[in-house]
């Protein structure tokens, strides 16, 4: 009986009327956009053109950028080395940048004051596919093949590393205090993890069947983003979920600071929905996204920003 109420899913339909938005502005970067942060008025952009841009989404304007040097592509020829991610830690000092190197490589640079370090490479064998600050001294780095590593800074070394599946990884999204991560790949299964012991806590599953292209983890709640276009809502705690069913693939999403709020793609015009999660409903569609979705931030629970594949990233407010 347990594991049928654990299993149980509430199936929601995006039919409701919902209020349409339009994006109140948006950035204009000088690459297509691969994903996004944001610290405060402070947004950064890793881009497809060898940049990493810097802005204040509130007045729109540039900071700074850093670019990186051009590297070959398999049959010699110079190309922009894709900026596959960013991170900023919590004092928004220090900046990691992940960026595509010689060979199909990646080199993970830290910056700070100006100053940047390469801090690992190829050197190191880490096929590193996402990473993010923990705290001062700590990374968590997911790999292409679904090890999560636990990297201390100062001693640039392992403090350990788990893999998590057989699967290819997708994406992961540390909790707010740090000290739990909801991490995810190609099964459609979600694995919260203690982050200082690498220990898994508990598998989340049954909602997506297929690949889950991202996660959000706020407020004990779990957003799970699909391949088999569904968006499930999970409360960690019980184990118990709700299911959104979409029109298309659901490459991005994103929860408010209480889950009280679900934002993610819709359908192939890349329209966002908004929706309610205690009501299970629909209030708000965003429209005007001209490429497909990769990153949406809740500011707060009435503006967003959202960026796709494309150079513009969408500012939002709902009513």
């Amino acid at each position: 009986m347990k594991s049928f109420f654990v299993l149980l899913a509430a199936f929601v339909m995006v039919s409701a009327a919902p209020v349409v938005v339009k994006p109140q502005a948006y950035i204009e970067t000088e690459g297509n956009v691969i994903e996004i942060v944001v610290k405060g008025s402070t947004l950064y952009a890793a881009t497809d053109a060898g940049k990493m841009e810097v802005y204040d989404w509130k007045s729109r304007k540039m900071l700074s950028k850093v670019e990186f040097g051009k590297i070959h592509d398999f049959m010699g020829d110079e190309i922009n080395p894709k900026v596959f991610g960013v991170d900023v830690d919590r004092r928004g000092k220090r900046v990691l940048i992940l960026v595509q190197d010689e060979g199909g490589e990646r080199v993970l640079y830290i910056r700070q004051n100006g100053k940047m370090e390469r801090l690992l490479d190829k050197k190191a064998h880490i096929s590193m596919r996402e990473v993010r600050f923990v705290d001062d001294d700590h990374l968590l780095i997911a790999t292409m093949s679904d090890e999560l590593i636990l990297f201390e800074i100062s001693t640039k070394r392992e403090i350990y590393r788990n893999k998590l599946s057989l699967s290819v990884f997708s994406d992961f999204q540390l909790n707010e205090d740090h000290t739990r991560v909801a991490s995810t790949c190609e099964s459609g299964i979600v694995y919260i993890v203690d982050v200082m012991s690498g220990k898994v806590l508990k598998r989340l599953e049954g909602g997506n069947k297929d690949e889950v292209f991202k996660v959000d983890y706020k407020n004990r709640t779990v957003l799970a983003c699909g391949k088999d276009k569904k968006a499930v809502l999970y409360s960690v705690p019980s184990g118990s979920m709700t299911v959104y069913d979409t029109e298309f693939l659901v490459y991005a999403g994103a929860l408010n600071e209480d889950a009280s709020l679900s934002a993610f793609s819709l359908n192939e015009h890349n329209d966002i929905g908004i929706f309610d999660n205690s009501a299970k409903e629909m209030k708000y569609r965003l429209v005007g996204q001209s490429s497909t979705l990769n990153t949406i931030v809740f500011i707060n629970d009435k503006e967003l920003i959202s960026s796709s594949d494309d150079n513009k990233i969408l500012i939002w407010r709902i009513p």
